[in-house]
C-alpha cells in the first residue's frame, strides 16, 4: 500500500514551466509534521447601485501559498534550506569515503522546485515553487523542526495515484533527526548551557503580487532584500548577555546538531557570525524563574553572509541540489 502522506519535490528549470513528469533520480521525499498550501481564485465581484447584491464575477488572478513544516532529516528535507538561500558547495570529506558536506549560504537567485503532497487519495501537485521564507526552531524538548512559507505559480489537477516510492527510513537510522543532547549552541564560541530555545528566521520577499495584465498566474519568480532574524530564551543564571546588549556587543551564535562517525557520521549546523541584539526582555515574576529573551538580527560577516548553514550527509552535490 503506498503512503498516504507525504511531501516530494524537485528542482525545476523555469518558475513557468508548467510540466510534471515522473520523478528523477535526484528527488527529495519528506515525511513532514504537516502542510497547508492554500489556493486563492480572487474573483472580482463587482458592486454597483442597480441592485443590493453583486452583479456576478470576473475572473481575476490565482495563487497557491503556505507552509511545508518538517523535522530537518539530514537528508532531502534539508534541501529545502538550499531552495531558500539559493547557494550550495559540496565538499568530499576526508578520511571517510562516502560522506559528503554541503555549505549552504545566501545567493542573489533562489532555485524553482515542483512539489507533489500526498493526500490519502491523491498526489496533489503543484509547479512554480519558490520559497518565501523558513523559520527553524529548536528546543531541548523537540527535534529541530523547519517551517518553509512556499509559494507556487499554480496547481495541476490532481493524480489519482500516490507516490509509491517515497519510501522514509525508521528513526532510528542514521538518516533520523537531530534532537536532545545531540544539540548545541556556542555563543561567542563558548559553550551556553543555559540556551533553553532558538529560533531563526530567513525571508527572501517574493513578490507574489507581481502579476501581469490578462496573466491569471504569477508570471515570474521574483526575491528581493534579504532579512534575517532570530530569537532566543536564556535561564538567568549568567549576564553576559544581557551585558552585551547593553553593550550593543555583537556576538557569533552556532546550533550545531551531530551525531555517528564514519559513513554515518551527519551533521546540521546553523552560524550567525554577528548577532547584533534589537530588543532584550527579562520580565520579574515571583513565582518563576528568569528567563531573558534577546531578539536579535543577523548581520553580515566579511563575506556578507548573515547566515552559513553546513549539512553532511552522504549525499552528492546532484543528489543534494536536485
Amino acid at each position: 500500500m503506498p503512503l498516504s502522506r507525504y511531501i516530494a519535490f524537485q528542482t525545476q528549470s523555469t518558475f513557468t514551466d508548467e510540466t510534471f513528469a515522473a520523478y528523477g533520480a535526484n528527488y527529495h521525499p519528506v515525511d513532514p509534521i504537516g502542510e497547508d498550501i492554500t489556493g486563492d481564485q480572487q474573483y472580482l465581484y463587482p458592486r454597483t447601485a442597480g441592485i443590493r447584491n453583486i452583479r456576478g464575477r470576473i475572473q481575476g488572478t490565482k495563487k497557491w501559498s503556505g507552509p511545508l513544516d518538517t523535522p530537518l532529516y539530514p537528508t532531502h528535507a534539508v534541501s529545502l534550506l538550499y531552495y531558500g538561500m539559493g547557494s550550495a558547495v559540496t565538499t568530499t570529506n576526508t578520511p571517510v569515503a562516502g560522506v559528503q558536506t554541503h555549505v549552504i549560504k545566501k545567493s542573489n537567485t533562489v532555485p524553482f522546485f515542483r512539489c507533489g503532497i500526498g493526500r490519502d487519495l491523491n498526489e496533489h501537485q503543484y509547479v512554480g515553487g519558490i520559497i518565501n521564507s523558513f523559520t527553524v526552531d529548536y528546543s531541548p524538548d523537540e527535534v529541530i523542526t523547519a517551517s518553509f512559507d512556499a509559494v507556487f505559480r499554480r496547481e495541476k489537477s490532481p493524480l489519482a495515484v500516490l507516490n509509491t516510492s517515497a519510501a522514509f527510513p525508521n528513526y532510528d537510522t542514521v538518516e533520523r533527526a537531530f534532537g536532545g543532547t545531540e544539540v548545541a549552541v556556542s555563543i561567542g564560541g563558548s559553550v551556553a548551557t543555559f540556551v533553553e530555545s532558538l529560533s531563526l528566521t530567513w525571508e527572501n520577499g517574493v513578490a507574489d503580487d507581481a502579476y501581469a495584465l490578462g496573466n491569471a498566474h504569477l508570471p515570474a519568480g521574483i526575491i528581493s532584500t534579504i532579512t534575517s532574524t532570530g530569537s532566543m530564551d536564556l535561564r538567568y543564571d549568567n549576564n553576559a548577555r544581557y551585558t552585551d546588549w547593553l553593550a550593543g556587543t555583537t556576538r557569533a551564535i552556532v546550533l550545531n546538531g551531530t551525531y555517528g562517525t564514519g559513513t554515518a557520521q551527519r551533521r546540521l549546523q546553523f552560524n550567525v557570525p554577528v548577532a547584533s541584539y534589537d530588543v532584550n526582555r527579562l520580565p520579574t515574576d515571583n513565582r518563576e524563574r528568569y528567563v531573558q529573551t534577546l531578539d536579535f538580527t543577523c548581520t553580515p560577516d566579511t563575506n556578507s553572509d548573515p547566515i552559513i548553514v553546513t549539512v553532511v550527509n552522504a549525499q552528492t552535490a546532484a543528489q543534494f541540489t536536485g
